[in-house]
């Protein structure tokens, strides 16, 4: 299993277990119709609270924005181990 995979195999996980299921209704790894084929997304959750659209990364940094801002901003830790 891939490090992509693994995460959001364990994201699944943490969805799956820690959100109460009367409350909360999960999809994982869902494709829908595009332009020109299709795109796929890792989790949704649907609930009374809104629907929560989650892209899995398995990287180690920072994502800073706001609700308001059109685009954020990704710091990524770069290891320059050798």
């Amino acid at each position: 299993m891939g490090k992509g995979l693994l995460g959001e195999w364990f994201v699944g996980l943490l969805l799956k277990f820690g959100l109460p299921k009367n409350e909360y209704f999960l999809l994982n790894d869902v494709t829908l119709p595009a332009e020109g084929g299709s795109t796929q997304i890792d989790h949704v959750v649907v609930s009374q609270f809104g629907v929560f659209v989650i892209e899995t990364k398995n990287m180690k940094g920072w994502i800073f924005g706001s609700e308001d801002q059109a685009m954020w901003t990704q710091s990524l830790y770069r290891c320059f181990c050798g």
